[in-house]
This record gives structure tokens, sequence and C-alpha cells, in this order.
């Protein structure tokens, strides 16, 4: 459940990338709509994991790192979808080079974390969850170097204050999911601190 929640992750950012290089509206909308059905699915895999644990006696680790992992994979795929929803309000469409490069990296931070999760199956074999934790937590560095530049470029070049607020907001929705990205490795590495 835990591969497939992560599998749902990687969707749910590989169609985000696709929407930031939509130009049609009608491809944007398309895209929104299969953003919207990844995430109900999220939710249905959330409350599946949710009654496996109340009904399960053994689990595989403690119930408080499982509801938490859940819970953030979780964040992250609801994040997108709020991102794609105001992509949506603001009638978006022009998506800066910093907006493409923090997409780009929060796709790889899904496919890093879909092997994080993983290797959560074998707790005696850690070396390849370890190095995803790590490439998840400089990945996060990135897009926070990427968010700063992109906003700095922002506030130096754009002199429509509509159009400022609007690209501001994108920018900081794309530095929540980075940021979330990083707390699912965190979460990780907590189970893997308590159980390897």
């Amino acid at each position: 459940m835990f591969n497939f929640a992560a599998q749902n992750c990687v969707e749910a950012a590989a169609e985000l990338n696709k929407l930031f290089d939509a130009a049609a509206e009608e491809e944007q909308k398309a895209i929104r709509l299969t953003i919207k059905s990844i995430e109900k699915k999220g939710d249905e895999v959330t409350n599946q994991i949710f009654d496996e644990l109340n009904n399960t006696f053994i689990i595989p680790f403690d119930r408080e790192d499982i509801h938490e992992l859940t819970t953030t994979i979780d964040d992250v795929v609801d994040l997108i979808y709020r991102l794609a929803g105001k992509i949506e309000f603001y009638h978006f469409s022009t998506f800066s080079k910093h907006m493409h490069e923090m997409a780009a990296l929060i796709q790889e931070g899904c496919l890093k974390i879909q092997i994080a999760v993983n290797g959560l199956e074998n707790l005696k074999n850690t070396d390849k969850t370890l190095r995803a934790c790590k490439d998840l937590h400089k990945l996060e560095s990135r897009a926070d170097e990427f968010y700063k530049l992109a906003i700095s470029n922002l506030f130096e070049n754009e002199k429509n204050a509509i159009e400022l607020i609007k690209q501001k907001e994108v920018l900081q929705n794309l530095e929540k999911i980075a940021n979330k990205i990083e707390d699912v490795s965190d979460v990780v590495k907590t189970i893997l601190v308590k159980y390897a």
C-alpha cells in the first residue's frame, strides 16, 4: 500500500510537469482533471491504510510512523492538486524558468520517495533507502535556491502587481511541495533509526 501511495505521488508530479508545459487551455484542463483523479485515488489509499491499521494487530512498524508516513505522502499529492487548482483559478499560463526547474525537482523528489518507501520492505539492507533520503534533502535545498532566485528575479523585473502576486503564490506553493517531500524523507529516516 505504501508503494502504491508513492507511485500515486510520482504520477501527480509527472502531471504537474505536463501542466507547466501545456500551452492550450483545453490541454491544461485535461491535466487538471487527471491530477484531481490522482488526488482522489491517493485519498482512497490513505483511507485503506488507516482501515488496515485499525484492523491489524501485528504491523511492520509503529502505528504513529505508519500514520505519519501515509499522511505525509498524501500531503504531497494534496499540495500538487491545490497548486493545479490555483493555476486554474488565476488563469495562469506563463511559467518561469525557475518554476519549471522547481517542478522538475518535485518530480525527481517523488521518484526518490518511491525508492525510499520501497526500501522499507527490507529493513536489513538500507543503503538505497538512506541514499534516497539524502538525495531528497539535497533536492529540497536546490528547490530553496531556485525559490530564492525566482522571488528575487520576480520582484526585480515584474512591474504588474497582480501578475507578481500570482507568480509569487505559485512559487510559494512549489516550495511547500518540495518541503513536504523532504518531510517524507524525515519520516522514513525515523523508521530506519528505530528498526534497521
